[in-house]
């Protein structure tokens, strides 16, 4: 004789006939048509965080060091240099009083922009705009830098970043954007 607590339990399928080996595959066909549902809500948030803008990304990575810098200059007391190079898409940062040695190592080992991100020209703090060589922006100790405008590209993608002399960054545009420096007001290059 069979005892019913040692047999194992029987399933029922929706189609109604005894199924004592595992899913049907309606069961499955829904399962599978969840998943979908699932992944197909979560693939735009998926993709934007995986597709980083790298224009974005190097706007961020510059404004994150224009911010450090500021602070550091301030609570250290120490000048740094942040050293801009156009045509090699890199920078560096000094401090005042270093050997030229330590600078040129600095320099040896700029980091780089985002790969294909270039900085397509600088305005300075005497409105010129500089399209070549390096460009140094001092962060003094009493937290008062230089007027700057960084024009940054990728492709056919433009962006501008605003550096006020007391308050930091200032402006991020999303395109090119002509801007004085000495006026502080900006006029849109595209007209």
């Amino acid at each position: 004789m069979v005892n019913r607590a040692e047999t194992a339990p029987i399933k029922i399928s929706i189609i109604g006939k005894l199924n004592k080996q595992g899913f049907t595959l309606v069961e499955l066909i829904v399962v599978i048509a969840l998943i979908g549902v699932m992944l197909g809500l979560a693939a735009p948030t998926t993709r934007d965080a995986l597709t980083v803008n790298t224009l974005k990304k190097a706007s961020r990575q510059l404004i994150g060091l224009e911010r450090s810098l500021r602070t550091e200059a301030m609570q250290n007391q120490v000048d740094y240099i942040l050293h801009l190079d156009i045509p090699g898409s890199s920078y560096y940062v000094t401090e005042t009083g270093m050997t030229p040695e330590k600078i040129d190592h600095l320099r040896k080992n700029a980091k780089k922009l985002p790969e294909g991100v270039t900085i397509a020209d600088i305005v300075n703090e005497k409105n010129e705009k500089v399209k070549d060589g390096v460009v140094k922006v001092t962060f003094g100790k009493n937290s008062i830098g230089r007027p700057l405008v960084i024009h940054l590209r990728e492709e056919e993608e433009r962006m501008t970043l605003v550096f006020n002399p007391f308050l930091g960054v200032t402006a991020v545009q999303n395109r090119y954007v002509d801007i004085s420096t000495t006026d502080g007001l900006g006029k849109d290059a595209a007209k």
